[in-house]
């Protein structure tokens, strides 16, 4: 599954909303603060990113906020056993699976 990294700043509105949308459509995710992280912002710089949300989803690149090529690229989910609240990742391309809790054991439909 691809690996989603999303650059930001505390200041940056755009930053805040696309973190809860990661949040809210359950995409795990790294944030790289290129105000605090000086080989992040580094990173942007090589390539000629002024600003930020930049996302990495696998090897593509996405600068600014754009749903709709989020939810395309991102190929996961984090899905959540009832039984013990465990978080999984699991691919999001699948259609409807039947899980096994790596923590409880649990088996459980889950869609994403």
């Amino acid at each position: 599954m691809k690996k989603v990294t999303i650059y930001t700043t505390q200041s940056c509105g755009y930053c805040k909303m696309a973190k809860a949308f990661l949040a809210q459509n359950n995409i795990q995710y790294t944030e790289r603060d290129i105000e605090r992280d000086a080989q992040a912002r580094e990173e942007l710089i090589q390539r000629n990113i002024n600003g930020v949300p930049v996302f990495f989803i696998g090897n593509e690149l996405i600068v600014g906020f754009d749903k709709e090529k989020i939810l395309a690229l991102a190929d996961h989910r984090i899905a959540t056993c009832p039984a013990c609240q465990g978080k999984m990742r699991l691919p999001s391309d699948k259609g409807k699976l039947r899980v096994s809790c790596p923590n409880c054991k649990n088996t459980f439909e889950w869609t994403p």
